[in-house]
């Protein structure tokens, strides 16, 4: 399989985790061979919340990675930081361990990017979290790409200042959120009314349904439309207990990737390839919407 697919949400692959200590630059390059070998040409890998120093340090090794080695570099497109800057509020944070939940923090952000060699493209944030909207303009005037997620109250009144300021997305829409929202207010009819902002979501046959995939295929342009696989490191890999972003998850035989214990998902192991290939046979977008949805937005998003 020719690898062609963009995924702006890598979290891990092939059991190798990006959120886990002791991150080695050749555990980076077989994360990058792997997705390669299952179809995604480029990715970013993406830092969820956590210990600042763990961070950090692998923030450096990716970055060591794109520099010493020429397929990193080119498959390599930048990074993901989602969180530690969202909702602590139960539902809103996911997975995410909630007690390296921030505020907006530039001088934390700005160790990261440095670590980063200026590669962090891709920031989600909490569009309600007090401050937010200043710090949108501050990370988008620094060419870094904002989008809202891991949210509770997400109404056009929390959100509209953030894409005021720049914020150009709305991130996995319908999955880190509370179960129960309300019916009128709530993120995801907020987000597939925003005409400025792009919309990723996760087509994996377990984020979504078929009926909200239609949805969203039918109320935003595929212009707008961006597929990630927000995959775990146990991608690829057997059904069975593992420890994802520090606490107990299943995987289940069909692909599940769960947490029992907050009757939550904790991401993904289906590929790009498979994900769009669901797409295409069972809610029956063209390939050129694959295309836009799979290559073009995600490209163009992050500049």
């Amino acid at each position: 399989m020719k690898p062609k697919w963009v995924d702006l949400q890598i979290n891990g692959y092939g059991g190798i985790d990006f959120n886990t200590a002791g991150l080695t630059v050749e555990q980076v390059r077989a994360v990058t061979k792997r997705l390669a070998d299952d179809g995604t040409a480029h990715y970013l890998p993406t830092f969820v919340t956590g210990d600042p120093a763990v961070v950090l340090a692998n923030i450096r090794t990716v970055a060591a990675a794109r520099r010493n080695d020429p397929e990193c570099r080119d498959r390599i497109l930048g990074i993901h930081l989602e969180g530690p800057f969202i909702s602590p509020a139960p539902g809103a944070v996911g997975t995410h361990p909630v007690e390296w939940v921030r505020p907006p923090d530039l001088a934390l952000f700005e160790r990261y990017q440095e670590a980063a060699d200026g590669a962090i493209k891709l920031v989600t944030v909490a569009a309600e979290i007090e401050g937010m909207p200043a710090f949108v303009k501050c990370l988008t005037e620094r060419g870094v790409t904002v989008s809202l997620g891991h949210q509770l109250a997400a109404t056009p009144k929390e959100t509209a200042p953030c894409i005021d300021a720049g914020a150009k997305a709305f991130t996995h829409l319908g999955n880190g959120i509370p179960n129960l929202i309300p019916r009128h207010n709530n993120i995801i009819l907020t987000a597939l009314a925003e005409d400025r902002a792009s919309v990723m979501f996760i087509p994996d046959g377990h984020h979504l349904p078929d009926t909200a995939l239609k949805v969203y295929c039918r109320a935003v342009p595929a212009e707008r439309l961006i597929a990630v696989s927000d995959a775990q490191y146990p991608a690829g890999m057997q059904p069975g207990e593992y420890e994802v972003c520090g606490a107990n998850a299943r995987l289940e035989p069909d692909g599940l990737l769960w947490n029992p214990v907050r009757n939550c998902l904790v991401g993904a192991t289906a590929p790009m390839a498979k994900m769009m290939g669901i797409l295409r046979e069972r809610i029956g977008l063209t390939e050129r919407e694959l295309s836009l949805i799979g290559i073009e937005n995600p490209l163009r998003l992050i500049g």
